[in-house]
């Protein structure tokens, strides 16, 4: 586990859903097969673009379980692990380990809003619990906590399995983190369309919401990125900014789900309140995506 290291490009996938709400097993294999024929590197399951807070624990195991049995070998899965209850993030976390998950994401609880202490109580007990490499999500606007700094570098130090920290805060921290955990310490951003932005900021990696509908783009712009190659990778993400900007406005988890149903890849289900593209939605949708 010590060489460990996340991929600097891996996609964050949706949930399917049937109609009748319930998860679409078979086509959580064609998704996945969609992922391998466009050469995505690695996935992260069950995070936030796959609802995890709307789906209960057992669907959340399945999904780890069907995945990993849909996956090529070679390609490294992460799970989101986050949770409300403790209890319920360390069972999520040793059930990814059993199912054969490369490393896992463990956000923190939405809503409740603890403390640094409890927080870190929380990771102590998810990483006293499962022996996978662990990357920390730090997204205060989604769940109303800010993992400080300090108790990120405190918790990275005691807890040698924590290898990452996917940081959605304040990006101006990520230079002083590194500084004090070292270069082996990766930083992960979720938000594509700054993501030239963030390299500069020291962030080495992305898990990519628009990697569904433009896979290769993220990747090359990332690996331009990864080899320094700034001004060629920003150039390139000027290309598709609009287009992000134009999905992200429409919602991504719609606009994938939409996506891939189309395709017949999935079944198209979704879960409320979320919903179906309107007829203009798909209009506009439908314009970008040719």
């Amino acid at each position: 586990m010590s060489t460990f290291r996340f991929s600097p490009y891996s996609v964050a996938t949706i949930t399917p859903f049937r109609q009748d709400d319930t998860i679409d097993e078979r086509g959580i294999h064609h998704m996945v097969q969609y992922y391998a024929e466009q050469q995505v590197p690695a996935l992260l399951v069950g995070g936030s673009t796959g609802e995890q807070h709307s789906l209960s624990l057992e669907e959340r195991i399945l999904l780890y379980q069907r995945t990993r049995q849909a996956a090529p070998a070679e390609i490294p899965l992460y799970a989101g692990v986050a949770a409300i209850r403790t209890r319920d993030a360390v069972r999520l976390a040793t059930e990814a380990e059993k199912a054969g998950h490369a490393a896992i994401m463990l956000g923190f609880p939405p809503y409740v809003r603890p403390s640094q202490r409890e927080a870190a109580l929380y990771v102590e007990a998810v990483c006293s619990a499962a022996s996978l490499p662990v990357m920390l999500y730090n997204n205060p606007v989604r769940t109303g906590f800010n993992l400080e700094p300090q108790t990120l570098i405190a918790l990275a130090r005691r807890f040698p399995q924590i290898k990452a920290v996917k940081e959605a805060g304040n990006p101006d921290v990520v230079k002083g983190v590194t500084e004090e955990l070292g270069e082996d310490f990766q930083v992960l951003s979720g938000i594509d369309a700054t993501i030239a932005q963030y390299f500069a900021k020291g962030y080495n990696s992305l898990t990519s919401v628009a990697g569904s509908l433009f896979p290769k783009e993220m990747k090359e712009i990332v690996t331009l990125l990864s080899s320094g190659q700034q001004v060629e990778a920003s150039l390139k993400l000027a290309i598709v900014q609009p287009k992000l900007e134009l999905l992200g406005s429409i919602g991504w988890v719609r606009v994938i789900r939409h996506h891939l149903a189309a395709e017949g890849i999935i079944a198209g289900g979704f879960r409320e309140p979320l919903t179906p593209l309107t007829p203009e939605e798909e209009a506009a949708v439908r314009t970008v995506l040719q």
